[in-house]
């Protein structure tokens, strides 16, 4: 006699948005997005390097969003 055969479990690995960036500049991971949703921009900080930005957010943008405007002007020249 045989046993009934089971059913492999298979457990769906959920990433998590992180809190702390890569520097553009530096490469270290030390970039710190402080986000005021009043005014609807965020600050953006190396921690290492000092290299820092204002980033204009629209409504409801979140850490992940700021970096990203953030390292778009860096590349683009805006931000020395």
């Amino acid at each position: 006699m045989g046993r009934r055969k089971r059913r492999k479990i298979v457990k769906k690995v959920v990433r998590k948005i992180p809190k702390i960036f890569i520097c553009p500049k530096c490469g270290k991971q030390s970039v710190f997005v402080n986000i005021n949703k009043e005014e609807n921009n965020a600050y953006v900080r190396c921690g290492s390097c000092e290299l820092n930005a204002t980033v204009e957010l629209y409504l409801g943008g979140e850490p992940v969003d700021a970096y990203n405007l953030f390292v778009d002007k860096y590349y683009s020249g805006i931000i020395k």
